[in-house]
Formats: structure tokens, C-alpha cells, sequence
């Protein structure tokens, strides 16, 4: 799990330790799987499930106290678990709003408990554990890069007789790589499928929109400008910090019928930031929406006026430019002109090359004619000789 979250979730900030995940398809699908391998822990694997971790996982809780019936130890400020570890603490406790759970079975109930919350529950576990194994088994089992020889440390000791919590702990930590590998794969499926930004079409859809901006009451917007007017060698406007994060540039747009917005496009597409700040030098780039495919459909979800006037200028908006269609055209004239299914390029090609071999052959009888031969004088002989 640790490897997934590292690897493959989008979060708000880069590093560890102040990010949260983000509001994208991507995360939500993580979220859904990993609350479905916990939900379904406690049935499947019973005796793992009944492990007491090495350290609670602890986050903040939108669950109170009433929400907790049987097999709880309720009292108006604290909740706790009627189940207890040998130390004789308990493996779950509410203390206001910091929840800690100790174990699966516990981690399980929760879920049931919050229902349609069981989500957010989720997530805010996990942004406050961004390696739970850790707590789960122990820092020596945290997420490394590299080569990761922890599950043969385990193997090695129950191999030696290591005593029943070893073999639990080997299970515990196989169950989770093998989840770590599904998020994985999914990530990867679900991203290869995606359609990537690039600072070529970000910068092509800018200038088409700005063609159907600016005064008037049947334009599309009433303007959409750059953040920056430096353009980086491949395209970006974003600064360097930032493209490390895909991103391509900022855009203030201007709608008729909303606030200004200010939107991040990026190689994973367009979502709303969180504006400029200090007097329009820096950008606040925390994500506050989702994530669209491009500017148009971030638009059409944010302003009816765009909407109802791209309907106006859809055709003159997505039309194929004249010169093209003229071009094409006279390629299919030229070919039936020449009564061939040729290019007009392979056409004119031939052609030059006939031209070509032509005046090299005129050139080599001309040669030939200057040329003194025997012939000539046989010739000559044979028709005195008549």
C-alpha cells in the first residue's frame, strides 16, 4: 500500500508529510479499492485480522461517539473498543476527534460504522499514515526504493521455527504487497488510457478561443490571458519547480457570467487553482476541482453563457480552416488529371524525372552524331561504288 500511495496517488503538495490527496478519477479509484480490501479483510482473513498492530494508525475522525452501538465503551467524550490487546489496551479509542485503531478487525467496523463516509475515512487515514505498514508491522517493514528484503527477513525466521506471530506478520505483509501491486497496475491501466496535455494543443485552443473572446454579447468570453508571457525552449510557461509536476501554464479567464477564474493546464488536463495572490506575482497552485481533458470542457462545466454562445459559434469554432480544404482539393484534381492515383507529389516527381532521362538521352545522340566513325567513310564508299 505504501508503494501505491508513494508512486501512483496524485497529492497537493510533493514529499511527505503536509500533502493530501487530491480530488482526481485516479485517487478516487485507489480509495475504493483499498476500502474494499479492508472492508472484506475481517471475513477473508480472520486470524490476520485479529493482529495487533505496532502502532495505532491515528487520523482525525468526522465519526462522534453516538454513531458507535454494541461492543463499544461509550461516555460523552471518549469511545473505546470492548476488545483489548494483551497489554490491555484497547484496539480502537475516539478521544474527541483523533480516532486510533490497533487492528484490521477494528479497522473493518469502522468502515461499517461510517458508511457513505467509509471514503473520506479512508482518506484521511491514510493521509495522515502515508506508510501504514509501518505502523502495522514496524519500521524495519516501511516502503523502501530498491531492492525490498524484508518479506525474506520473514521468511528466513519462520524457516529458523519463529514462533505463530511471525508466520501472521509474513501473511499480513504478502496480503499487502499483493494489494500494493493491484493499485499499481490499475494506476498504470487507468493513466495509459488517459489523454495527455501537451504544450502544443494547450497553446492551440488559447488562440482559438481567443479569436471568439473579448466585446460583444454572442462572444464566448469576455477574455483569457497568460499568466506569463516567458515561454521555456519546450513550450511551458509554468516555472521549472512546477512542469516538474507536469504543468503547463496558468490561464485567467474571464466569463461573462462568473468570477474570473484561474486554471492550471497541465500534461493530466485543466482544473481550477487557487488564484493569484500577492498582487498577481504568484499563484496559489493547490487543485480546487477536478480534472477536465481540456479548457473547453473545464468551461462548459463552470459557465451556461459559454455554453449557450459556443452553440452560436460551434460550426465557424470547429470548422476546418479554407486553405486546407482548397489544398486538398487541388491534390485530387492534379491526380485525375493525370490519371493516376499518385500524390501530387509522386506526380510531380515522375514527371521531373522523365524530363530528366529525356535530356540526358537527346544529349547522348547528339554525342553519338559528333562523334567520327568508320561508318561514316564505309558509308560514303558503298555509294560511289553504286
Amino acid at each position: 500500500m505504501g508503494a501505491a500511495l508513494a508512486r501512483a496517488a496524485q497529492w497537493t503538495a510533493a514529499g511527505s508529510g503536509t500533502g493530501t490527496l487530491e480530488i482526481t478519477p485516479l485517487n478516487e479509484s485507489l480509495l475504493n479499492q483499498i476500502t474494499k480490501f479492508v472492508e472484506d479483510f475481517s471475513a477473508r482473513h480472520p486470524l490476520e485480522a485479529a493482529f495487533v498492530f505496532k502502532e495505532p494508525l491515528e487520523w482525525k475522525t468526522q465519526l462522534d461517539c453516538s454513531a458507535f452501538g454494541n461492543g463499544y465503551e461509550i461516555t460523552e467524550a471518549t469511545v473505546q473498543s470492548e476488545a483489548k490487546a494483551k497489554d490491555g489496551q484497547s484496539l480502537l479509542l475516539l478521544t474527541k476527534s483523533t480516532l486510533r485503531v490497533r487492528s484490521f478487525d477494528q479497522l473493518s467496523c469502522v468502515l461499517q460504522i461510517a458508511m457513505e463516509k467509509k471514503l473520506k475515512e479512508v482518506q484521511s487515514c491514510l493521509e495522515a499514515n502515508r506508510d501504514p505498514i509501518v505502523q502495522i508491522l514496524g519500521p524495519e517493514y516501511g516502503t523502501v526504493e530498491g531492492e525490498d528484503r524484508s518479506l525474506l527477513h520473514l521468511l528466513e525466521k519462520v524457516k529458523k521455527g519463529g514462533d505463530p506471530e511471525t508466520e501472521v506478520k509474513m501473511k499480513i505483509l504478502l496480503l499487502l504487497h499483493q494489494l500494493d501491486l493491484q493499485l499499481l497496475n490499475s494506476s498504470l491501466k487507468q493513466i495509459s488510457q488517459g489523454v495527455r496535455l501537451n504544450p502544443g494543443a494547450v497553446s492551440n485552443e488559447v488562440n482559438l478561443l481567443k479569436d471568439f473572446s473579448g466585446e460583444g454579447e454572442d462572444t464566448v468570453l469576455e477574455s483569457l490571458e497568460y499568466t506569463s508571457d516567458y515561454v521555456f525552449s519546450n513550450g511551458c510557461r509554468a516555472p521549472p519547480w512546477r512542469q516538474v509536476h507536469g504543468e503547463i501554464c496558468y490561464l485567467v479567464i474571464n466569463p461573462h457570467d462568473t468570477d474570473p477564474l484561474c486554471i492550471t493546464c497541465s500534461t493530466a488536463g485543466v482544473f481550477l487553482n487557487g488564484g493569484q495572490i500577492d498582487s498577481k506575482e504568484l499563484i496559489d497552485y493547490e487543485r480546487k476541482s477536478d480534472v477536465y481533458k481540456d479548457i473547453v470542457t473545464f468551461l462548459r462545466e463552470r459557465s451556461p453563457k459559454f455554453v449557450e454562445n459556443m452553440a452560436k459559434q460551434e460550426y465557424r469554432f470547429f470548422k476546418e480552416p479554407t486553405y486546407k480544404k482548397n489544398f486538398q482539393h487541388m491534390g485530387v484534381v492534379e491526380a485525375k488529371v493525370s490519371g493516376q492515383s499518385q500524390s501530387l507529389h509522386d506526380f510531380t516527381e515522375n514527371k521531373v524525372g522523365e524530363k530528366v532521362k529525356s535530356s540526358a538521352l537527346r544529349r547522348s545522340i547528339e554525342k553519338k552524331k559528333l562523334e567520327p566513325s568508320m561508318n561514316w567513310k564505309n558509308a560514303g564508299l558503298s555509294v560511289l561504288r553504286r
